[in-house]
């Protein structure tokens, strides 16, 4: 039993000698950076085992001394960095996250009440001067390690500042201004492509989604989002993209093409004509809509109505090139059967009847496709499609024959 008082009397004297020990480690730090030649390595040196001790650690005036040493340390390399000297990105990004950390843990240590249960703050307003002053160093420092390619850390330097407004210490004022700040539309972006470059697409999804509708060009936040989504094989959140995708962006065909796909994949075409014929009630004016509806109707080997629906689209807008490349292609396909019809007549007499009549068949794709080629020039589908019905013209095209030719050779 001796013993075992003589061992907590130990631990006990130990544990004082100990803390006591940091809390010298305290003053040191404190003379160390207030000196005339302030020596930031040795208060470093001197204030970091202070951070866990268990009494130390508790105290606003330890954590509040640790975030000055390391602003200090921040601001001496950004000094160098602004006098066009070399200065030492990691130690200035490092010092700068640690110095907000620490203010963060000084200020809330600050707020406590003391023995008497009386507040009495002393360190919030030197806090808020630095923690002001520091906010510009995280877009450095997120940038400095996005050109390391160490995309996690850059990330976190970006997150830094969109803390700002989350702070307890700013003013109602303060904080609205912060809530306000116009960079921080261009730091979630920063976060989203840094995430985006590290394959980590949750966090690439999640900064890109805050930006849908508000960041300039919008296209571009659902192009990131769909191929973030595609990464992550997330076929239920790229048929919503796609389906918003035609209707905001009906000019880009792109969105069209995809969510045909993803119907035609999942032998769902039910359900696309269902969803399709809700956003023509919506929209019954957009050309891309119904080019839409006649491609499923298509894909149904529903020639009539697709044909019909093509024919809206090029009504609605005169100059939309998918539509009028769909129509020509339905007529030209036409084409092409009835000349094997022809082709397989015997009778040679009907048959020369007949095949007097193909001139107005190949005719009639024949404008469609010149305009879709002449908005297009580099669809491949064109090129052939034309090249077929200017040889089945015969006289007359030639020249357009070989200017086809040309190019479809060109092509391989």
């Amino acid at each position: 039993m001796k013993k075992i008082a003589l061992l907590l009397t130990a631990i006990v004297l130990l544990c004082g000698c100990n803390t006591y020990a940091q809390m010298k480690n305290v003053r040191k730090a404190k003379a160390r950076l207030n000196a005339e030649t302030p020596n930031l390595v040795e208060a470093r040196q001197a204030i970091e085992p202070a951070l866990t001790d268990s009494v130390s650690k508790n105290m606003a005036d330890t954590w509040f001394t640790a975030g000055k040493i390391y602003y200090k340390l921040f601001d001496q390399e950004q000094k160098k960095e602004w006098a066009g000297s070399k200065a030492d990105g990691e130690l200035m990004a490092q010092s700068l996250a640690k110095s907000y950390d620490s203010f963060v843990i000084a200020d809330s240590l600050d707020q406590m009440p003391n023995a008497k249960g009386k507040l009495k703050p002393k360190f919030r307003k030197p806090i808020t001067e630095m923690v002001k002053a520091m906010q510009n160093g995280f877009i450095n420092s997120g940038s400095f390690y996005f050109k390391k390619q160490d995309y996690q850390k850059a990330i976190k330097m970006f997150e830094y500042y969109l803390d700002y407004p989350k702070l307890k210490f700013w003013t109602e004022e303060e904080r609205e201004g912060y809530q306000k700040d116009t960079m921080i539309d261009d730091i979630q972006y920063y976060c989203g492509a840094s995430a985006s470059q590290d394959g980590d697409s949750e966090t690439a999804i999640k900064y890109f989604t805050k930006l849908l509708d508000v960041y300039e060009p919008q296209e571009d936040m659902y192009q990131f989002l769909i191929y973030e989504y595609g990464r992550l094989k997330d076929s239920v959140n790229l048929l919503e993209l796609y389906k918003i995708g035609v209707q905001k962006f009906p000019e880009n065909p792109f969105y069209a093409r995809s969510l045909i796909n993803i119907y035609l994949n999942k032998n769902d075409l039910a359900e696309a004509l269902i969803w399709i014929d809700k956003a023509i009630e919506e929209d019954s004016l957009n050309a891309t809509l119904w080019d839409v509806k006649g491609r499923i109707y298509e894909s149904e080997k529903n020639i009539e109505e697709a044909e019909r629906c093509f024919l809206r689209a090029i009504e609605l807008d005169p100059d939309f090139e998918p539509a009028l490349g769909n129509v020509g292609r339905i007529y030209y396909n036409e084409a092409v059967e009835e000349l094997d019809r022809v082709n397989a007549i015997r009778d040679d007499r009907v048959y020369r009847r007949e095949k007097a009549k193909m001139k107005a068949v190949f005719e009639k794709p024949l404008s469609y496709m010149e305009k879709a080629h002449e908005l297009n020039p580099e669809e491949r589908d064109y090129i052939i499609a034309l090249r077929g019905i200017y040889y089945n013209l015969g006289k007359g095209y030639e020249k357009k024959y070989e200017e086809m030719d040309t190019l479809m050779k060109q092509g391989r």
